[in-house]
This record gives C-alpha cells, sequence and structure tokens, in this order.
C-alpha cells in the first residue's frame, strides 16, 4: 500500500512539474493550486508512512509551510539570476565582468542559503520527529525529487529535439 501511494505521489508530481516549470512565481492561480495539490498529498502520504500521529503531522505541516516558500522565492531569484547570466554570456557579445562577478557570487550564496534552509528544516522537525522518522522523510523528499529532476530532464531533451537541438531558456 506504502508503494501505491508513493507511486501516485510521484506520478502527479511528474504530471505537474512540466506544468509548474512554465510558470513563474505564484502568479498563475492554476500553479498554485496544482502545487498546493501535491503538497497535500505528499503531506497525507508522509503521515501515512511515517506513522504520525496528528500533533506530529500539524507541526511537521507548520515547519513545511515556513520553509517551503522561502525556497520558491530563493528558486524564483536563482532562475532570474540564471537568465541574467545567460544573457551575459551570449556567444560574440562582451560580457561584463563585474556583473558576471556580482551575478556568479549571488548564485553561489544563493546555493548556500539553499542549503541551510534544509539543515534547519531538519533540526526544527527534530523537535517533534524520531530520527527514525526524519530519516524516511529526507529519503522519501530525495527519491520524489530525484524523479522530478529526471523528468524534467527529460522534458529538455524532447525539447532540444524538437527544436532542433537548440536549448530552451532555463
Amino acid at each position: 500500500m506504502r508503494r501505491l501511494g508513493v507511486c501516485v505521489l510521484v506520478s502527479l508530481a511528474v504530471v505537474a512539474r512540466p506544468v509548474l516549470a512554465q510558470v513563474e512565481g505564484d502568479t498563475n492561480p492554476q500553479a498554485a493550486m496544482l502545487r498546493q495539490q501535491i503538497e497535500t498529498r505528499f503531506a497525507q502520504q508522509i503521515q501515512a508512512t511515517l506513522g504520525l500521529s496528528d500533533e506530529q503531522t500539524v507541526k511537521l505541516r507548520g515547519t513545511f509551510n515556513t520553509y517551503a516558500p522561502k525556497r520558491r522565492a530563493m528558486e524564483q531569484e536563482e532562475r532570474g539570476l540564471k537568465r541574467a547570466l545567460q544573457g551575459q554570456l551570449r556567444p560574440g557579445i562582451a560580457a561584463n565582468s563585474d556583473s558576471v562577478g556580482k551575478l556568479v557570487d549571488r548564485l553561489l550564496e544563493l546555493k548556500v542559503t539553499y542549503a541551510k534552509s534544509f539543515v534547519e528544516e531538519d533540526r526544527e522537525m527534530a523537535k517533534f520527529l524520531t530520527p527514525v522518522q526524519r530519516a524516511q522523510y529526507q529519503m522519501l523528499r530525495e527519491r520524489l525529487m530525484a524523479r522530478i529532476e529526471e523528468v524534467r530532464q527529460q522534458r529538455q531533451q524532447r525539447l532540444q529535439a524538437g527544436a532542433g537541438g537548440v536549448p530552451p531558456r532555463p
């Protein structure tokens, strides 16, 4: 039964990811609704798989609701920085070294901050989840994210093949 739930969750994420990838930020109500559905399904799966009490579920949802929006904002900023960097590094056009340096520095700072957010989130979860539950949670999240990344790369390859080998914008 657990595998079925994980498969349903992954399938939902796989279908939703291409739609979400096309939308920048939370301005599209359909994207926000789809994201909410994925998050709800993921929370249900986590509760069942980890055997969470109602109290743990409430606390986990609160922790998730604290960190997820911050990471989404960082992801959006990263996309913007990458677009700006890509604009600076166009073939045949001289890049502004100062601008490129600042963009690269900010990208690296953002990556560190992003990683730290997972550490902070895990510390928060350690207050109400057992070490086993935390490990299970991390593994489920990693599997889901790996699957989403795999589908994203496959989609990108299909787009490149359909566009005559021209890579799509990030």
